[in-house]
């Protein structure tokens, strides 16, 4: 049975199967809204990275890809990011069936049957102690699905769902290799804090056993977004946040930040947000204090989450020692739900 790994995030959603990895914005756009003329593009040889999307409980087709940013019309995306009732909102219920549809594109057998697969999908360690929330993404993602991806049809039924506490994921990512085989054994004998930095939220965690430390655990709702609400109020103009976030992941490694209001205003906001990084990355380290009271007992702390290659990852490394940043952060956790399906369902 194929695994598909859901790694639906406030602000990314990342997906794994056997054939291929997608990281996408978790954001949709109706179709009734998207440009008529977006579709003459492909006649001048232009391909954007989005495609149409309709299931049976919905009656309108919608837009989702990397490139729906790149449209400029923030006012007009439905966001799934919220901190209450998430799974039970429809866009999410949406975004969670193009997400299993999307998977379902690599394989030849859900074109012409009904493929069946196993789903791991990750949630915050808050939701997976909540047996309402647990039940109510379960029912999300659990049976048929049939999604209409630019006009082709794709089933897929779901018999099986394993929800995980998100730090699992990049517990199992670090411990084990691509084929689900153990590597990092120490690890299991160790004390591990695991700091999750994502786009909506901080998650902060301790494991020993395979078990959560209930005292030293805590979550955060200052994620990434914060960090560019923060940007965006320094500068006077109507900003948009999507715009900030592009600009933010986009200039992360030269250190350049500029805002682009039209082709002749292009603001250079590069101190504004090296000084919003540095308040960000100190207020992480303050709640990461107040978490861990007793540093010292942890063995080995691990920074994963997209967030994590924005932060000022120098600060952190001063302030605690044996700290990993785990490479490729964005996917840490859905490769690490993939891993963890393989030692479920097997090969």
């Amino acid at each position: 049975m194929e695994i598909f790994a859901l790694d639906l995030g406030n602000k990314q959603t990342k997906l794994k199967s056997s054939k291929a990895e997608y990281v996408l914005p978790s954001q949709i756009l109706n179709g009734n809204d998207l440009p008529q003329q977006l579709g003459t593009l492909g006649n001048l040889g232009i391909k954007r990275d989005i495609q149409m999307f309709k299931t049976p409980f919905d009656d309108q087709s919608w837009a989702w890809g990397k490139d729906l940013v790149n449209l400029r019309l923030d006012d007009y995306l439905q966001d799934t990011l919220m901190y209450r009732d998430r799974y039970s909102n429809h866009a999410f219920k949406l975004l969670a069936n193009f997400a299993i549809g999307l998977l379902a594109t690599d394989f030849e057998s859900a074109k012409k049957e009904i493929m069946q697969v196993a789903v791991v999908a990750g949630v915050p360690t808050e939701d997976y102690n909540n047996q309402e929330q647990l039940e109510t993404l379960t029912t999300v993602l659990k049976g048929q699905h049939q999604v209409d991806i630019d006009g082709q049809t794709f089933n897929v039924k779901v018999e099986t769902v394993m929800i995980v506490p998100q730090p699992i994921g990049t517990f199992y990512g670090v411990l084990l290799d691509n084929e689900g085989n153990l590597v990092k054994e120490e690890l299991l004998d160790e004390r591990v804090g695991i700091i999750d930095i994502g786009g909506g939220t901080v998650l902060i965690d301790t494991l020993m056993n395979l078990e959560f430390d209930k005292k030293a655990r805590k979550q955060y709702s200052t994620g990434a977004n914060d960090l560019y609400e923060s940007i965006a109020s320094r500068i006077q103009d109507n900003v948009s946040l999507y715009q900030i976030e592009k600009l933010v992941r986009a200039g992360i490694d030269d250190k350049q930040f500029s805002y682009r209001f039209s082709k002749n205003n292009i603001l250079d906001i590069t101190d504004i947000v090296e000084q919003e990084i540095k308040s960000f990355s100190a207020r992480l380290i303050s709640n990461l204090r107040s978490t861990f009271k007793d540093i010292k007992s942890i063995d080995t702390l691990i920074v994963t989450g997209g967030t994590s290659n924005i932060i000022d990852q120098d600060m952190v490394k001063d302030t605690f020692e044996k700290v990993v940043f785990v490479l490729d952060a964005e996917l840490a956790n859905v490769r690490g739900f993939y891993k963890y399906g393989l030692t479920e369902v097997g090969d």
